[in-house]
């Protein structure tokens, strides 16, 4: 199909500017399509410029207007991708830096390998809309739903990564924000690509009425949408569970000094010391749990018998009290060593009271996924230390006597909507143990800690998060911090535990937002061919 007539009244539009750029040929393209991806990704925290979605939709829209081919789609949406994951995710690249292991030389090429490959999904996005492509508005339609079935399709093939989700954009702006607890961050996405995109008429210089409408459309679900997130907020009041005070302590050790073996045991007892906050009697005293990030504990033998990292740490608790922490630990196979990234919880007696193994493995950093592939070409791990094995298939829920279930996620298991509570056993708030001193300075920890504020959001339940550099933070139901503790600080939160929310009668599950998607695209095929004929008819007559 050939693109649409330029209305001669988009003269000083941004369809005018798409035209010019256009005009200029290919490489101009590309290169505005690579700057878009770009200015794209500060629409994500830190910065949280919602506006780059509001523009970056529609200029999306009118490429795909004047996209000659399918693969002329994928091409420029291939580049969006590639500028947008490039900066966006530029902070994997420090951890590289972080350990002697690897050449710190590797980052560039790590950080541009990441981009390349996530690029692909925007790609084919782009490939499939102009394929399905129609000059009505139901091409809005067409493309945000595409667009939300490959960022559903990112989140899950090949291990999964959800980082950088459109809906994810509202994480710290609450109102709107508050619509993923019943559509979840994908179903967010979704009205945010399709709201926006309905702006595309009005920016390309349209006055008629069906640009008009367009807009107006628009605006309005997203003033019930705040105003319903608004509404949300002022009723429901942070409630907390008596007597039930955290103490989480962020010890803040530079990831370089982490694993020396001769400051471990300094390591440890900088934990210790955080812990007592400066009580005389040498304990945690008044708190009921006492919760260190993941891997603060680096002895491999903390659940085994006699431990003496576990007796030290008990010897910090009250009687009734708990102590959480996170820390590697190995089983005996026939013929290996297997090794898990865990999370354990004991008692004042240095009783194990629950473990958890880490269930979702970061790859190249914890195993290496097509490993036999990377074998044969003489690599065995990117990462320090041997790669881990993983724990159970689905979320567990963790009871402690006297203390609310909670849900344990180590690290990046946070990001993952959808997956971080079991249903049938549903918990009453979300542990998150994390250690993010791989990642420096940058955005990263910022856009993590966004990340698990939705996660709270969408399930109704608070989300305590202990990270060894930071951010710490407690987090309500509704997504509001409690308290926080900043990136490169030590110290410690205390804070009580807030209570849960009610399961949401009514959420959007994946599956059936999948199933959606699909069902709008099975619909609209029909009506855009029946619009076709209509046109050819109208301009044959």
């Amino acid at each position: 199909m050939s693109p649409p007539a330029v209305d001669p009244v988009q003269t000083t539009s941004l369809a005018s500017l798409m035209d010019r750029l256009v005009a200029r040929g290919g490489y101009v393209m590309v290169g505005f399509a690579f700057f878009l991806g770009i200015a794209l990704s500060y629409s994500f925290a830190p910065y949280d410029v919602f506006i780059l979605i509001l523009l970056g939709v529609p200029a999306m829209v009118l490429m795909l207007d004047r996209a000659t081919s399918p693969s002329q789609a994928f091409r420029w949406g291939w580049w969006l991708g590639f500028g947008f994951f490039l900066v966006g995710l530029s902070w994997v690249g420090v951890a590289f830096t972080q350990q002697s292991a690897v050449s710190p030389y590797l980052a560039p090429a790590a950080i541009v390998s990441l981009a390349g490959l996530l690029a692909f999904y925007t790609g084919l996005g782009f490939w499939l809309s102009r394929l399905l492509w129609c000059d009505s508005l139901w091409r809005i339609v067409i493309f945000a739903a595409i667009w939300t079935l490959f960022e559903l399709a990112r989140g899950v093939l090949f291990t999964g990564f959800p980082w950088h989700v459109l809906g994810s954009v509202w994480s710290n702006w609450l109102p709107m924000a508050q619509n993923a607890h019943w559509l979840t961050v994908y179903g967010l996405g979704f009205v945010t690509v399709l709201g926006a995109g309905l702006l595309t008429p009005l920016l390309s210089g349209r006055r008629d009425w069906r640009g008009l409408t367009a807009a107006v459309c628009a605006v309005l679900v997203a003033i019930l949408m705040t105003g319903y997130g608004a509404w949300r907020l002022d009723r429901t009041e942070t409630r907390f569970h008596l007597g039930m005070t955290m103490r989480l302590v962020q010890a803040n050790v530079a990831q370089r000094e982490k694993w020396i073996p001769y400051l471990i045991e300094d390591h440890f007892d900088k934990h210790l010391r955080l812990s007592r906050n400066g009580d005389p009697d040498g304990k945690a005293t008044g708190v009921k749990l006492l919760i260190w990030p993941e891997a603060s504990v680096q002895r491999e033998t903390f659940d085994r018998e006699g431990s003496i990292p576990r007796w030290r740490m008990s010897r910090l608790l009250e009687f009734g009290a708990f102590a959480i922490t996170g820390g590697p630990r190995y089983e005996q196979m026939p013929g290996q060593l297997d090794y898990y990234n865990s999370l354990f919880a004991i008692n004042a007696r240095g009783d194990l009271y629950a473990r958890y193994d880490k269930r979702r493995l970061v790859p190249f950093g914890e195993f290496l996924p097509f490993a036999d592939l990377f074998h044969a070409m003489g690599v065995r791990h990117l990462a320090t230390g041997a790669s881990f094995s993983s724990g159970p298939r689905r979320a567990a829920t963790v009871s402690l006597p006297g203390v609310p279930p909670f849900s344990p996620l180590i690290c990046y298991e946070a990001i993952f909507p959808g997956t971080v509570a079991d249903t049938e056993n549903r918990p009453e708030w979300l542990l998150n143990v994390t250690n993010d001193g791989w990642f420096g300075l940058t955005k990263g920890p910022h856009q993590h800690l966004a990340l698990a504020r939705m996660r709270a959001i969408e399930e109704g339940l608070p989300m305590v998060r202990s990270a060894s550099t930071g951010i710490s933070a407690v987090i309500d139901p509704v997504g509001r911090t409690v308290t926080s503790l900043g990136l490169d600080r030590a110290g410690v939160l205390e804070s009580p535990l807030p209570q849960s929310l009610p399961a949401p009668a009514v959420q959007t599950d994946t599956k059936i937002l999948v199933i959606a998607l699909l069902s709008i695209l099975i619909i609209i095929l029909p009506l855009k061919q029946l619009l076709m004929e209509k046109t050819i008819n109208k301009n044959n007559q």
